[in-house]
């Protein structure tokens, strides 16, 4: 049997008691230190994921609100480039219209008194005059005032249209100029 003396004051023995114990609680607070450390860091990954998510589904909102705004841009701009092309035959259409108009008035500007237009025949730019002439002179002018009009091309009067003095039906045969019933 062996018998343990134990010759270490109190006060000594109180104090390595006090030293154990703070030393078990700077273990234990280590060990919590160590556990707290861990959760942090399990927190801060945890929060920085879920802040990735958050910034994926933001962006993906966005994305989707601006998919829509595209969309309306693009239905405003198939609008407009409807409108555009339009406007543009509109243009094209007012661009080719022909204003028989300017026919009419050059030919009233030459025809004068002794000239009696009774029909006009049109065919394209294909035009033909009936009509009578007091006289052939009166006639002969009226060619040669046609002629001299740039508008008027190829004039043709029959010679069998000259035959009688007095009192002659006509007929005549002339192409007309397309840009001259174009507006300028």
């Amino acid at each position: 049997m062996e018998i343990k003396l134990n010759l270490i004051p109190l006060e000594k023995k109180e104090e390595i008691a006090k030293k154990n114990l703070v030393s078990a609680i700077i273990k234990i607070e280590i060990f919590l230190t160590m556990v707290l450390a861990v959760f942090v860091i399990f927190l801060l990954s945890f929060n920085y994921i879920l802040s990735l998510n958050f910034n994926s589904v933001v962006r993906t909102e966005q994305k989707d609100s601006n998919d829509g705004k595209y969309d309306k841009l693009k239905e405003y701009d198939e609008n407009f480039k409807k409108i555009n092309q339009k406007i543009s035959d509109v243009a094209l259409i007012k661009k080719s219209q022909l204003y028989w108009s300017r026919f009419f008035l050059k030919l009233n500007g030459l025809v004068f008194p002794g000239i009696a237009i009774n029909s006009i025949t049109t065919l394209d730019y294909s035009i033909s005059l009936q009509g009578t002439s007091d006289t052939r002179d009166n006639l002969i002018l009226l060619k040669e005032k046609l002629a001299k009009e740039e508008c008027f091309l190829d004039i043709n009067l029959p010679l069998d249209n000259l035959v009688d003095k007095n009192n002659i039906s006509f007929k005549i045969d002339f192409n007309l100029d397309r840009n001259c019933l174009k507006n300028q």
